[in-house]
């Protein structure tokens, strides 16, 4: 009978903690989930040009993958007839577009030869839903969309591309 009182006792207490341990590897897998980059979230699928705003859509979820570091920066970027604009997700916080620049937002952008951002500004404006669009700009022709990580050096604070996920151009 003492052995069934013991194991009256530790059954209760193994239960809570399988189950407490199921919940806290549950949390676990689901924030690894969220914090790992999903290469298809920026795999071209199609782009264009609609009533002003240009668009592009990709093979996962658009804007679902967000960097956890902040020295990274991803962004789909737009060459247009007016300049390039990028929609980005990053932890510096340089836009007033959105509270948080985790949130997605839009910057008009100048790269020199080597990738690098030369210039930055807050033209246009972000919607990411089913697909990734900028508002507010004239632009009337996408001749090219790509997908890219940009990393920030914290040495100099340049900022530059340093992988292209994909890239689709107008004549593709």
């Amino acid at each position: 009978m003492k052995n069934s009182v013991n194991s009256k006792k530790t059954l209760p207490l193994t239960a809570a903690f399988i189950a407490i341990s199921a919940i806290l590897i549950a949390g676990t897998n689901n924030v690894l989930a969220q914090n790992q980059l999903n290469e298809a979230d920026f795999k071209i699928k199609d782009f264009g040009i609609k009533d002003g705003k240009p668009w592009v859509t990709v093979e996962g979820k658009a804007g679902a993958s967000k960097p956890q570091n902040a020295s990274q920066i991803y962004g789909y970027a737009f060459v247009t007839d007016k300049g390039i604009f990028a929609v980005t997700s990053h932890g510096v916080e340089d836009s007033a577009e959105v509270e948080n620049d985790t949130q997605w937002h839009t910057h008009g952008v100048t790269l020199n030869e080597k990738k690098c951002v030369t210039d930055l500004n807050d033209d246009g404006t972000a919607a990411v839903t089913d697909r990734v669009e900028i508002g507010n700009i004239t632009a009337t022709k996408v001749d090219t969309v790509m997908t890219a990580l940009l990393g920030i050096n914290n040495a100099d604070a340049s900022v530059c591309v340093e992988k292209v996920f994909d890239s689709k151009n107008s004549t593709q």
